[in-house]
């Protein structure tokens, strides 16, 4: 039950069928070529009256989404605190299923402080009826998620696993399932081109995970460029020579009421000392980050969770401890209350505490 992810649900606008009239006769040859009209003409003014039924729609169409309601209060070790009410994000999600073989789905996001409605995902998707190794071969195409990082969190905070290389795109992704394991590989054309290099579909990534048994699940993932990630780590690509790829390696554990997840994401190349010296966030030239959670659901409502994670040359060194409560107040509303200690180890960073309450709505 806990945590609460965001499904891909289904939005849709609808359009009436509007009924035209056949042409009349203007000279009717019959009584009965009269009658035929007159009852036609009855006909089709009973079915204008008839309510459009919808239930088809219905059963293709899903609407959700979330809401997130978030009080926040922090203070730094040079006394300065500052606290914030806010609607933190607003989901409106659609999905669409028109048959076992098409669908898709469409999620509009909205985050307060961070300008208009932006399409977060718009996706469509297709399932081979053939199968390739005993199983359906799914095609997805459009704006997403790349397959990168697995990023699993019981707490509010996003991990810096996630800040470091969570990679929203437009891109081809194929995907194999099956029972034990699953095979994800996918193309795009990114952003971040490398001095000289042309606009073409060049960037791609791939993504294994293996489930031996229910308790648990590991795999790994490869991108070609880290900079295409939202951490936006190049900020000039006139200084940047040459694509820096990247790796992440992921284990969850379940036993009983206690789960386990644990990530590392790091580059496989190093960055240039060009492109660091105008980097935002990029402070050397091996970026990584890694983290662990461990959460204890101690019963069907009630969560408590504790995080440990870290950075080098990325986010000042960053590192991180804290832990969450979370409540299942209903089915849909959960209610969470947060604590983070964020400690730089670079740049002589100012360490801060960090207390966040979320109420959350999901319909």
């Amino acid at each position: 039950m806990i945590p609460i992810k965001v499904r891909h649900l289904g939005l849709a606008v609808l359009t009436l069928l509007v009924c035209a009239s056949p042409a009349l006769a203007t000279h009717p040859d019959s009584k009965s070529e009269i009658e035929n009209l007159k009852a036609r003409i009855q006909a089709l003014e009973a079915e204008r009256g008839k309510p459009t039924d919808l239930s088809p729609l219905g059963k293709k169409i899903t609407l959700g989404g979330l809401l997130t309601l978030e009080a926040s209060y922090a203070k730094n070790e040079a006394a300065k605190s500052s606290s914030d009410l806010a609607l933190a994000t607003a989901v409106l999600s659609t999905e669409i299923q028109i048959n076992e073989q098409i669908g898709g789905h469409v999620i509009l996001l909205w985050e307060e402080g961070n300008g208009p409605i932006d399409v977060d995902e718009a996706v469509f998707v297709l399932n081979s009826p053939p199968p390739l190794f005993g199983q359906s071969l799914t095609f997805i195409g459009g704006k997403m998620y790349l397959p990168f990082g697995n990023f699993n969190s019981f707490m509010l905070t996003d991990p810096l696993t996630l800040e470091l290389g969570e990679t929203n795109n437009t891109a081809l992704v194929f995907d194999l399932d099956r029972e034990h394991w699953a095979l994800k590989a996918g193309v795009f054309n990114g952003a971040a081109d490398t001095a000289g290099q042309s606009d073409k579909i060049d960037g791609w990534v791939a993504a294994l995970e293996l489930t031996p048994a229910a308790w648990i699940s590991f795999g790994a993932a490869y991108l070609s460029d880290l900079a295409e990630s939202g951490a936006e780590l190049v900020q000039d690509t006139d200084r940047y020579a040459s694509n820096t790829p990247a790796g992440s390696f992921f284990l969850s554990l379940q036993s009983g009421p206690f789960s386990f997840v644990g990530e590392y994401l790091t580059t496989l190349k190093h960055f240039s000392s060009a492109v660091i010296a105008t980097g935002l966030d990029l402070t050397g030239g091996h970026p990584n980050a890694w983290n662990l959670e461990l959460a204890w659901l101690l019963n069907e409502r009630v969560q408590l969770a504790a995080r440990a994670e870290g950075a080098a040359d990325f986010k000042d060194d960053a590192q991180r401890y804290g832990a969450v409560l979370s409540y299942g107040m209903h089915k849909n509303t959960l209610v969470a209350i947060e604590y983070l200690y964020n400690d730089p180890r670079e740049n002589a960073g100012i360490q801060k505490h960090a207390l966040t309450a979320q109420l959350v709505f999901e319909f």
